[in-house]
């Protein structure tokens, strides 16, 4: 499938609410990652505003982030200072030296299915780490969770929207890279957390996801609208991220 690209690139215009709407990445991710990669200069694909970069570059990572939109990538340069930041989409980037360490939160899904993996193994140094990963949100009551899912599903918004199935990227990405001989030591990592979301700060999280932005106004606000009408004061929120490791085969 191809990648949409309108579609990638509409969160930056919503940089302020992603930054504050969006959860961020797991400590314990991190230090699994870390602990995973060999030490050296990190290249992260699709930084967005730094939700996972800042988390790297706190454990003193040499890093050097691609992020496509330059709204997205100005906020990024801003957030994390001590970062080399590329503004473009991955497939334009060359690297000016191997990484022990790819990562993307997030965002791997954006990148050209055609030429991704191809991407990542050229960029890696022998024996680097592939680090991939993405959060889920679900309501836990299942009972306000139909009830916004049914609010989505009369307004025609897609499988990709906040409520309803969402592609299970790691599945994907792991059934891939089984079969591609240049990568090995597979791994599979999940962490869960919960956290309150007020109705509002709810709204900004619908607010960034893809398949609500790129309604048009008069189709997005009654959505918005029948949404917060169901969500009273607040929602419970469970976030399980998903990370796939791998390693790219030592050079003979």
């Amino acid at each position: 499938m191809a990648v949409d690209r309108e579609r990638s690139v509409v969160f930056g215009q919503a940089v302020d609410l992603y930054e504050s709407a969006r959860p961020g990445y797991p400590d314990r991710l991190v230090t699994d990652i870390l602990n995973y990669a060999p030490a050296g200069p990190a290249l992260e694909v699709g930084a967005g505003t730094g939700k996972a970069t800042a988390a790297f570059a706190a454990r003193g990572v040499d890093l050097t982030c691609v992020e496509p939109d330059p709204r997205m990538a100005a906020a990024l340069a801003a957030n994390c200072p001590g970062v080399r930041v590329w503004s473009g989409i991955f497939e334009d980037y060359v690297p000016d030296r191997r990484f022990t360490l790819l990562y993307s939160a997030q965002a791997w899904h954006w990148v050209d299915p055609e030429r991704r993996w191809d991407l990542a193994y050229e960029a890696l140094a022998p024996s680097g780490a592939l680090a991939l990963f993405w959060n889920h949100y679900l309501i836990t009551d299942p009972d306000l969770r139909a009830a916004l899912s049914e609010v989505d599903h009369r307004h025609g918004l897609s499988s990709y929207s906040l409520h309803q199935d969402t592609p299970v990227r790691n599945e994907e990405v792991q059934h891939l890279l089984t079969g591609d001989p240049r990568f090995t030591d597979l791994d599979e990592r999940s962490y869960s957390r919960t956290e309150w979301y007020t109705a509002d700060r709810y709204l900004d999280l619908v607010r960034t996801i893809s398949a609500y932005r790129i309604l048009p106004p008069e189709r997005q606000e009654p959505v918005l609208r029948e949404l917060g009408a169901v969500l009273g004061d607040g929602v419970e929120m469970s976030f399980v991220t998903d990370l796939t490791l791998a390693r790219r085969k030592p050079s003979r």
